[in-house]
Formats: structure tokens, sequence, C-alpha cells
């Protein structure tokens, strides 16, 4: 059996655009990614609402992707492939940080798994980098002024996650373009959108071969 772990935020863990609420397994990309697998595969889901990928949030507790990093490697390992897919938190206005600083934080966790034992026979694990689908503007005064610039920050990590996937020798997906989001907050993924995620994996882990 083939081990996925998809290691992400609340687009990961199925929110919906109420920001309460989460779409059913079945429903999730990565319930419908196992489904069109099928039983040789084993696909983890560890998505969590408002992670980031090395800050500390000072309003919400345990956010911080790297500090969980390592722990939920071993703990779920020997891992085929590991999917990670972070960014959009980290372009909250409280972090004051910009799109090349949310890639060299982004290099930092492909470090860290690329120098893991959590992959077949204590070697590193496969990394699929997955760019976040970039934020579209919607008429929400909160998200305003929460996500302040971020929507053309996040149009700006694709060009730095596709070098970081070349210059540490891994594998690389953009879904820009391709994935629904709903029209209330401009981030998170519709129910078609969860379908279009799946699709694009399904086809990206038959490209990788495992």
């Amino acid at each position: 059996m083939k081990t996925i772990l998809c290691y992400g935020d609340s687009n990961t863990y199925g929110l919906k655009s109420d920001l309460q609420t989460r779409y059913p397994r079945e429903v999730r990309w990565t319930g419908i990614l196992q489904k069109m697998l099928g039983e040789e595969y084993y696909v983890i889901e560890e998505g969590l609402g408002g992670r980031t990928t090395v800050w500390d949030d000072p309003v919400e507790d345990y956010k911080n992707g790297k500090k969980y990093l390592l722990p939920c490697l071993d703990s779920h390992k020997p891992l085929d492939l590991v999917i990670i897919m972070l960014g959009t938190n980290d372009l909250k206005t409280r972090f004051s940080v910009s799109a090349f600083d949310v890639s060299v934080a982004m290099e930092n966790l492909v470090k860290t798994i690329l120098k893991s034992d959590a992959g077949i026979d204590f070697q590193a694990p496969q990394v699929l980098l997955v760019t976040p689908v970039p934020i579209h503007s919607v008429n929400n005064p909160d998200l305003d002024q929460m996500l302040a610039g971020a929507e053309e920050k996040s149009k700006m990590l694709a060009p730095y996650y596709e070098e970081i996937a070349k210059r540490n020798q891994i594998h690389y997906l953009n879904p820009e373009g391709m994935i629904e989001v709903n029209d209330v907050d401009g981030i998170h993924y519709t129910e078609k959108g969860h379908r279009q995620m799946a699709e694009m994996m399904v086809e990206k882990i038959r490209e990788i071969g495992i």
C-alpha cells in the first residue's frame, strides 16, 4: 500500500465558506482522491484551518506548520509521498511578510521533509509542492482588513514555489486558474473546486509514478 500525507490548511481540511463547518469526507478533495486512487493507497488528511508555514500566530494558537511537521511525519511514516500546500495564511496582515518571505519559509519546510527519515527504508519521502490557489477579491470588509494586499501577493507565489521545486529536485503543481473558489471569501474551494483539485492531484500522482 502506498501512503500519501496531505499537509495543508483549511482547504485541505475542507472548510466551507461560512468559515465554521466542514465538507464531508466524500466531498473534500482528499476524500475524493482516496476514492479515485483506490484501496492500494492510503491518503492521510492533515489540514488545519489557519495553518502557516513557520509563523506563530499571535491571535490563533497552534497554527505554526513547522512545529507540527516533524511529529506529523514521524507519526505517519513510512510515507511514499508528502503533498504540502501552505502559504495563504502567511499573507494575513498581522504577519507583515512578503511573497518572497513566504517562499523562504516554505523552502524551510521542504528541506525539513527532505532531511527526515519518514520515507520508505528510512529515506526521505517524495515531496509534491503545491502553490495555493490565489486569493480572489470579494466584497468582505473584515477579510479586506485581515488580508490587505494578500490577493496580489498570492499571485506572486507560483514562480517562487516553482523555483523551490527545481532547486530541491521535488515535484511541483500549480493549480492557478483550475480550481473554483467560493464568491463569499474568495479563498475556500466550492464542492466543484474540491473535485477539480482531486482530479489534478490524481493526474500528478500518476505522473510521479508512486
